[in-house]
């Protein structure tokens, strides 16, 4: 089956972060949209989902670029949401996640005032160079340590990003289309870790087997898996657990069902036959070691980053 992530993301641009705006703290009176107005100038549409708009604007005063998320208020539920994602973004600062400066809102909008990365996410960078990291395994082990870089980052701050997948890393490209950075982005699934605290979310391709489970997940080693999925896409154009079917909810229906099956297995080989070389099957042993499907035997992102430089170094 050829790659076929879920639904396609945007990408947004990078450039120097410059110094917040006036809503800084999401928790202060927040700006209405006449002074957000008053200082940033529309330069582009970047793109479009179904939160809203995410457009390329430049600020007045300073001249700096950022993408700029239009988040349309639709009840307090989901207002509520929005609020959370901004915290828990402005809260972060790491070089491998995408930077919230600031916002501002009126009665109907969320401006999210974000870092503006020049580049593509990794989803649409996989469907037009589909050969491109199992020709460039050194390349696909620098995308790899970034990713593991900005986990270890969340993991430390007792956050799980919930939601790792091609759509959500972006890669940073030059003039000529080299990979000079990678970020991960979207934290709008993300939560604050809580052993006591269980929870179902991401997107149903990349979602462990514990979420299938009575206990479901409590975050960090969910990511893990989501990873080694990410991986897989990575080195093969496909997902190892996919669905022929087109109705999107009997698809949906299928994924759960065949990634809640694997509780009943010690482990997961999505390989039909391992590779003869040894820099892909070296690739192949990183994701199977991300596929462990007891998330306590899983390794933490800390394990796989320390494993990884260490190798890196040989």
């Amino acid at each position: 089956m050829s790659y076929a992530g879920s639904k396609r993301r945007s990408s947004s641009g990078s450039g120097s972060a410059s110094k917040r705006s006036e809503c800084e703290n999401p928790n202060s009176k927040p700006c209405g949209s006449q002074n957000f107005m008053s200082l940033y100038i529309f330069v582009k549409l970047l793109g479009f989902g179904a939160f809203g708009v995410v457009n390329l604007m430049k600020h007045q005063i300073s001249g700096e670029l950022y993408a700029v998320k239009n988040v349309k208020k639709t009840d307090p539920k989901a207002d509520s949401k929005t609020r959370y994602e901004i915290e828990l973004g402005m809260g972060l600062n790491s070089q491998y996640l995408c930077k919230v400066h600031s916002y501002y809102e009126d009665d109907e909008h969320f401006f999210i005032i974000m870092e503006y990365l020049k580049g593509m996410d990794l989803f649409n960078f996989i469907k037009e160079n589909p050969t491109f990291f199992i020709n460039n395994p050194k390349i696909f082990w620098v995308v790899i340590e970034s990713i593991l870089h900005g986990l270890v980052y969340l993991h430390s701050q007792g956050i799980a990003h919930m939601d790792i997948k091609p759509e959500n890393v972006f890669l940073l490209l030059d003039n000529e289309g080299n990979i000079i950075g990678v970020k991960l982005i979207d934290l709008g699934l993300s939560i604050k870790v809580d052993d006591k605290k269980k929870c179902f979310r991401g997107t149903f391709f990349y979602m462990a087997p514990e979420f299938f489970h009575l206990c479901l997940s409590t975050g960090l080693p969910a990511d893990i898996w989501s990873l080694g999925i990410t991986a897989f896409a990575m080195l093969k154009e496909s997902l190892p657990i996919a669905s022929r079917k087109k109705d999107p909810r009997r698809q949906k229906d299928e994924i759960y069902s065949k990634i809640g099956s694997l509780l009943l297995k010690e482990s997961f080989n999505p390989f039909f036959k391992r590779s003869e070389y040894i820099e892909i099957s070296k690739i192949e042993d990183f994701i199977l070691s991300c596929l462990i499907v007891n998330p306590k035997k899983r390794p933490t992102s800390k394990i796989l980053l320390d494993g990884l430089s260490t190798q890196l170094l040989k």
